[in-house]
């Protein structure tokens, strides 16, 4: 197979595995729309928020699962001969997740499948980003907030140690359009209108 039907198969396959949205899936198992509840987001937060702990345990773990196995295999078991293609792969999946072409391009907003890539680079991040998921929930109470700081260390981080300027530009722009997803919490938090995690989740009890 030549470089550019590897780089091709990737980025379809990455899409592919992407557009498997796990929120989507198990609200519609279940008789409605995931993105007409809650916070809007097809995503584990919005699960969490919206249905329980299990199915938002589930939706997290399948999500960070299907960035990180395609990714895993191309760097330890496929070797590729096409350079970069395994964060091409992982960054097509983010893309997928965030525009699921059968959900009208309205997914999630990608925090866990970033997390499913980051584990297959580099499991320190992948730590270092739980660190962050803990310290925001116990301070901020904001997890958007670590999806918009982990989406703008991992192409830094990427580039100091692996020093492959096409693989951190491919980070920097997932990164980019992850923050673009982000920009309503963004903007809340600003204004301090945005709403804290585990007060969402109190309000939904009430």
């Amino acid at each position: 197979m030549t470089g550019a039907v590897w780089y091709a198969g990737g980025a379809l396959c990455g899409y592919l595995c992407g557009c498997i949205n796990t929120a989507a899936i198990i609200s519609r198992a279940r008789g409605f729309d995931i993105r007409k509840k809650g916070s809007g987001n097809a995503g584990a937060s919005n699960m969490y928020v919206s249905v329980g702990k299990g199915p938002a345990a589930v939706t997290a773990l399948v999500d960070i699962l299907k960035a990180f196995l395609p990714v895993f295999l191309l760097m330890h078991v496929l070797h590729p001969p096409a350079a970069h293609v395994h964060v091409l792969t992982g960054c097509a999946v983010i893309i997928g997740h965030m525009f699921p072409f059968w959900m009208q391009f309205r997914g999630g907003k990608g925090f866990a499948s970033l997390l499913g890539l980051s584990l297959a680079l580099d499991w320190r991040f992948f730590l270092v980003c739980l660190a962050f998921v803990g310290l925001y929930l116990l301070t901020l109470h904001y997890i958007a907030l670590a999806s918009i700081t982990c989406a703008v260390l991992l192409p830094v981080w990427h580039g100091l140690f692996v020093r492959s300027f096409p693989e951190t530009v491919m980070l920097a722009v997932t990164g980019i359009i992850i923050l673009l997803k982000h920009r309503e919490n963004i903007t809340g938090m600003i204004n301090g209108t945005e709403i804290e995690f585990q007060r969402s989740r109190k309000n939904k009890k009430q």
